[in-house]
């Protein structure tokens, strides 16, 4: 089955733009990562928060994309600048 990711990232609003900068440069190393089907970003300048979509081939894909961004500390770089703890939800797509 199919997982779907939905996170959403809230950048302190005087590193916002280094926040995007980086989400962006991820962006094409997720979609070449294997199971990705698709990767997309949102941006919402007035709220200061960035909105991150995943599609991925199964749940396990999903684990192992994780544990090797956590490793390489990509996810840690990005939450000492930011106002509050990111929204991480994942759903099952039949």
């Amino acid at each position: 089955m199919k997982e779907a990711v939905i996170a959403v990232i809230y950048p302190d609003a005087d590193t916002f733009d280094e926040h995007v900068e980086a989400v962006m440069n991820m962006v094409p190393e997720t979609r070449r990562f294997p199971g990705c089907i698709e990767a997309h970003v949102g941006i919402s300048r007035a709220r200061f928060e960035i909105a991150i979509f995943h599609l991925w081939e199964s749940n396990d894909h999903l684990e192992r994309y994780l544990v090797w961004r956590a490793d390489r500390g990509d996810l840690d770089a990005r939450s000492a600048t930011m106002r509050r703890e990111q929204d991480f939800r994942t759903f099952s797509v039949p």
